[in-house]
């Protein structure tokens, strides 16, 4: 009995600790990133948001906060006042918690340069070779909610290629892959920058 007493106590100091850590973890609200980018492909301001919120998330550093889909929160409570919901389970009014920071982002680079070439073989046509590079840069803040200070600022790029060889012959060339792919590589290449500079950062 002794031993299983013991057990108990030593996992539940386990779980108050654990708890205890994350709710000591700061609290973030991720808003959507702006797209100022000048040059290159249409930048996907909001799939770039969600990777780096995914990313926040697995890095562990933070309590993330919902903010840009409040809506879906707030259609449940006025579910639970409704009285159509169990009032055992319906969310509360009031318990949305205050973000301590929030992140704000623009994509200020997002672009993928080609170039090709080819050495000429008689009767054939040529080899070719395709160099494809993407890069993306993403300038980041995070902001103190209740003073307004900057706690965080840095702009970090990525960048992903794709080299491809195949004959080119004189009816036809090579496919030059996809940018999409690229693009995205490069992206989460500089979200993971910054979320190892952020790992850095004094958030008491």
């Amino acid at each position: 009995m002794k031993t299983i007493n013991r057990k108990f106590a030593l996992c539940l100091m386990i779980f108050l600790l654990c708890a205890a850590a994350a709710e000591a973890k700061p609290r973030l609200a991720v808003r959507t990133f702006d797209n100022k980018a000048q040059r290159g492909a249409d930048a996907p301001a909001s799939a770039i948001t969600e990777m780096m919120t995914t990313e926040l998330f697995n890095s562990g550093l933070f309590s993330l906060m919902e903010r840009e889909k409040l809506d879906y929160v707030a259609d449940e409570i006025r579910l639970g006042q409704s009285g159509l919901m169990d009032p055992d389970t319906a969310p509360e009014v009031g318990k949305v918690k205050g973000a301590q920071y929030s992140m704000t982002g623009a994509i200020t680079l997002y672009f993928y340069n080609a170039s090709a070439g080819v050495v000429p073989i008689p009767g054939l046509g040529g080899v070719g070779a395709a160099s494809n590079t993407a890069y993306v840069t993403l300038d980041i803040r995070v902001i103190d909610n209740s003073t307004g200070e900057i706690v965080y600022a840095a702009a970090e790029q990525g960048a992903s290629n794709q080299t491809m060889g195949g004959l080119v012959t004189k009816y036809g060339g090579f496919a030059s892959g996809k940018f999409g792919g690229l693009l995205a590589a490069a992206t989460r290449k500089s979200v993971m920058k910054h979320v190892e500079s952020m790992k850095r950062v004094d958030w008491e």
